[in-house]
C-alpha cells in the first residue's frame, strides 16, 4: 500500500465519520464517531481482528450474540470471523479508536474514499461509490454482512452494476485506476 499521505481527510456517511490516523501495509487505525441512534449491522471480518477503545460515550457491542456495554476507557478486540455489531443507543455521540490488523483491504477502501473526498468533499453517496469502485477492482470484502442486510446489499450491488455506468461512476473508477498507477 505504501501510502504517501500523512494528513488524511475526514470521511464518512450518514451517522458515521472516520478520521484515519495510521494507514500502512500492516495496520489501519482511525477515530470513528457515530451519532445517537446509529448502528453498524451484524457482520464479520474474514481477514482482520478489529480493536476498539471507547473514547467518548456509551457503545453497545454485540459479539457472537453477547451484548457488551463499553464506556470511556473500555477496550475490546473482536477476532476475525466473530459475528458482531456496534450501536449507539445513547443520546450522545460516541467516539472510538478503531484498529484493523492485519489491514487486509480496509486501507484500499479508505484510499478510495480519500480520492472521492479530494474530488468532491460533499459527495452524499461517496460510501456507495467507494463500494462500487472497490467491488469493480476486486478488492477483498473486508466486512461480510449477515442476514437481511446482506440480501439488501446484494440488491444494491445489482443496482450498481446496471446504473453506475449510466451515472458516470465508471469514469470515477477509471480516474482512480489511473491515479493509483502513477
Amino acid at each position: 500500500m505504501n501510502n504517501k499521505m500523512t494528513n488524511f481527510p475526514e470521511v464518512g456517511w450518514v451517522e458515521e465519520r472516520f478520521q484515519v490516523q495510521v494507514l500502512n501495509d500492516d495496520v489501519c487505525e482511525f477515530e470513528w464517531t457515530m451519532q445517537s441512534g446509529g448502528s453498524v449491522p451484524v457482520h464479520l471480518h474474514k481477514d482482520s481482528d478489529e480493536y476498539f477503545k471507547v473514547l467518548e460515550g456509551e457503545v453497545t457491542f454485540k459479539v457472537n450474540g453477547k451484548t457488551i456495554i463499553g464506556k470511556p476507557g473500555f477496550e475490546i478486540t473482536i477476532p476475525k470471523m466473530a459475528l458482531h455489531s456496534v450501536s449507539n443507543k445513547s443520546s450522545e455521540r460516541i467516539k472510538c479508536k478503531v484498529v484493523y490488523s492485519p489491514v487486509a483491504d480496509q486501507g484500499k477502501f479508505f484510499q478510495i474514499l480519500f480520492f472521492l473526498s479530494e474530488k468532491n468533499p460533499n459527495y452524499k453517496n461517496a460510501m456507495f461509490k467507494a463500494m462500487y469502485i472497490s467491488n469493480q477492482m476486486k478488492f477483498r470484502e473486508f466486512s461480510t454482512l449477515q442476514g437481511g442486510t446482506k440480501i439488501f446489499m446484494n440488491f444494491i450491488f445489482a443496482f450498481f452494476k446496471v446504473f453506475a455506468p449510466i451515472m458516470g461512476w465508471n469514469k470515477l473508477l477509471e480516474e482512480y485506476q489511473l491515479k493509483i498507477i502513477h
